[in-house]
């Protein structure tokens, strides 16, 4: 009896992991990872309105070396919208690391991290909330990547790209006040006073017939969200709307076998 109950649970394995595989082979699907800002304890702890958007920085850097020692592969943009649009294979454990923002503490501790383990990533700047120089780093949670230092990432960290997250749209319930020729503009400013580009993360996630139709507009291929729902925190697939690219929360932290567990689920 005991010997049948195994046999059993064993069959109950195998095909289970079959269907997985099956499944996952006609489903391909990307974690995109959404982080904010990083910080130590002792930052953290001075800046309590951060804290739910904060990973402290060996947390960050745990979850990379988990990354690295299960061989993931990080992804620039163009890779990933390759994959999207039916170009290129990319292998099963592939993802996207994202920052919103631009907070200047990623520059201070998410980059060095990042090119210590050989890894890609994106950042989406805030183009008014960006000064023309920073000063030297005093742990301010809230300070943001200035002009000067995203010349200068550009060049120590190419791994490193960057993109839009608006001009001046990063206030909530801001769609509601803006007209479809402010959107227009607001994505202009972007490209005249920051740089070109046409990747766009949606400022608190928000997004409208308008705004969408205004990045199409623009000359945006391809778009994020953030939430708001928990059903919209998955991972991102072929078959998604360019612009409505579902994400993963990683902003608060999580140990990262915790993590690696949800980057093999299939969804």
């Amino acid at each position: 009896m005991k010997k049948k109950i195994i046999l059993s649970i064993i069959m109950t394995l195998i095909l289970g992991t079959i269907i997985y595989v099956i499944y996952t082979i006609n489903n391909p699907k990307i974690a995109v990872i959404c982080y904010h800002n990083i910080g130590t304890a002792e930052e953290k702890a001075k800046f309590p309105k951060e804290q739910e958007w904060t990973i402290e920085v060996e947390n960050f850097e745990e979850q990379l070396k988990m990354l690295k020692d299960n061989n993931y592969k990080t992804l620039t943009l163009e890779e990933f919208y390759n994959w999207k649009k039916g170009k290129i294979k990319l292998p099963y454990k592939s993802i996207l690391i994202t920052f919103d923002d631009g907070f200047l503490s990623n520059y201070e501790y998410a980059f060095p991290l990042l090119k210590k383990y050989n890894m890609n990533a994106t950042v989406f700047l805030i183009g008014n909330y960006m000064p023309e120089e920073n000063k030297k780093w005093h742990g301010n949670l809230k300070e943001y990547i200035s002009k000067e230092t995203l010349n200068k990432s550009r060049e120590e960290y190419p791994n490193i790209e960057f993109a839009s997250h608006s001009y001046g749209l990063h206030e909530p319930g801001v769609l509601k006040k803006k007209s479809y020729e402010e959107l227009i503009k607001d994505e202009k400013d972007f490209k005249e006073n920051i740089f070109e580009t046409d990747i766009y993360c949606y400022p608190f996630g928000a997004y409208n017939d308008d705004m969408i139709n205004s990045l199409k507009e623009s000359n945006y291929k391809m778009a994020f969200i953030f939430g708001p729902h928990k059903k919209q925190y998955r991972k991102a697939s072929k078959k998604d709307n360019d612009y409505l690219i579902p994400r993963l929360n990683g902003s608060y932290g999580m140990n990262p076998n915790k993590l690696l567990i949800r980057l093999l689920l299939p969804f």
